[in-house]
């Protein structure tokens, strides 16, 4: 089973691919998919949905773990994270994937073991569980693989 992990979001989008096999998760390709602030939102969102999708024409993932939103500091971010995340949706049933969706609160329990961890924390877990090198940085993309872990396991 191979699994895209999203972050998401439309100035950064965290990303990550991790095949599964049996007990050993192997991470493929992890990092951001960035816009430009100056773009206009439509065009910003387009960029979004054709990046991530080449990431799945080219991993051909079986599941997608998207990240839903509970908490935005203000109502405009809400909407906007709102909206890349329905175009992520259509896109990965355009694509015929599995979504698993998990709150942030889920994905931290799941992997720190605690649901209040600092973006530190998942940071670090994550590096140990997938046996990284250094931590991922930015804490998008160490949230999209701490997603990507998440979906990686049996319903």
């Amino acid at each position: 089973m191979r699994v895209l992990g999203i972050d998401p979001g439309l100035q950064r989008l965290g990303y990550a691919v991790l095949d599964v096999k049996g007990s050993e998760l192997v991470p493929l390709s992890y990092g951001l998919v960035t816009t430009e602030k100056e773009s206009q939102k439509n065009t910003r969102l387009y960029q979004v949905y054709q990046d991530v999708e080449s990431l799945i024409e080219k991993y051909e993932p079986d599941v997608l773990g998207l990240e839903t939103l509970i908490f935005a500091k203000n109502s405009r971010t809400a909407m906007v994270i709102g909206e890349v995340r329905g175009a992520l949706l259509i896109l990965g049933m355009a694509h015929g994937l599995t979504i698993r969706e998990f709150t942030p609160l889920q994905v931290k329990t799941q992997v720190c073991g605690y649901g209040r961890a600092s973006k530190s924390q998942v940071q670090n877990a994550v590096r140990i569980l997938l046996s990284l090198a250094e931590n991922p940085s930015p804490d998008d993309v160490a949230d999209a693989i701490a997603i990507a872990l998440c979906a990686a396991k049996p319903l």
